[in-house]
C-alpha cells in the first residue's frame, strides 16, 4: 500500500466510514488499511474528534469540529499573558513605542519577554482596534511607506 507523500484532508465520506467501522469495533489499523490511509491519521482523527464522555466517534460532529478549528486557525488571542498585556496597554497609553516597551518589560519582569512584532500585531488586531485605537499613539503610525512612495513618485514627475 503506497502512501502519497502529501497529506489530503479526510472527506465527509471517509469520516462516515471511520464512524461506521469504529462503531463495529474494527481496529484502527484495519480502518486505515480499508481507507488506504496512514494508521496515525485514523488514530489522530478519532482522538481529536470523538465524544469526550462515551468514547463515541460521530462523523458529522467530527466534520463540524474540523471546520471550526480550520476557521479559527491563525486567530490566536494577542498577548494572552495578563501581566504582559496590562504592561503593554499601560505603556502604549503613555505613548511608548513597541520597541521601548519590549526593551523595558524584561527589566521589570525578568521572567517575561515579548517580541516587538507581537506588540505591533496586538496594536493592529481588529478586535483590539475596536476597543481602543493604539495606532494613533504610535510615533509615525506606520505611514512612512506611503509618504516615501508619494515623494518618489512626485520626484520622477519633476524630471520627466
Amino acid at each position: 500500500m503506497a502512501q502519497p507523500k502529501y497529506y489530503i484532508q479526510l472527506s465527509q465520506e471517509e469520516r462516515d466510514r471511520i464512524a461506521a467501522l469504529y462503531a463495529q469495533q474494527v481496529s484502527r489499523s484495519e480502518i486505515a488499511r480499508q481507507l488506504q490511509r496512514n494508521k496515525s491519521t485514523i488514530s489522530r482523527e478519532i482522538f481529536r474528534n470523538k465524544a469526550p464522555i462515551r468514547n463515541v466517534y460521530g462523523a458529522c460532529r467530527a466534520h463540524n469540529k474540523v471546520k471550526d478549528r480550520k476557521q479559527q486557525a491563525g486567530q490566536r488571542p494577542r498577548l494572552k499573558n495578563t501581566t504582559i498585556r496590562r504592561y503593554v496597554i499601560r505603556h502604549l497609553r503613555m505613548e511608548w513605542t513597541p520597541e521601548q516597551i519590549a526593551g523595558r518589560l524584561h527589566r521589570k519582569y525578568p521572567q517575561h519577554r515579548i517580541c516587538v512584532e507581537s506588540i505591533y500585531q496586538f496594536i493592529y488586531d481588529p478586535e483590539v482596534r475596536r476597543r481602543e485605537n493604539f495606532v494613533a499613539v504610535l510615533p509615525r503610525a506606520h505611514r512612512i511607506e506611503e509618504s516615501t512612495r508619494s515623494t518618489q513618485d512626485s520626484s520622477k514627475d519633476a524630471y520627466s
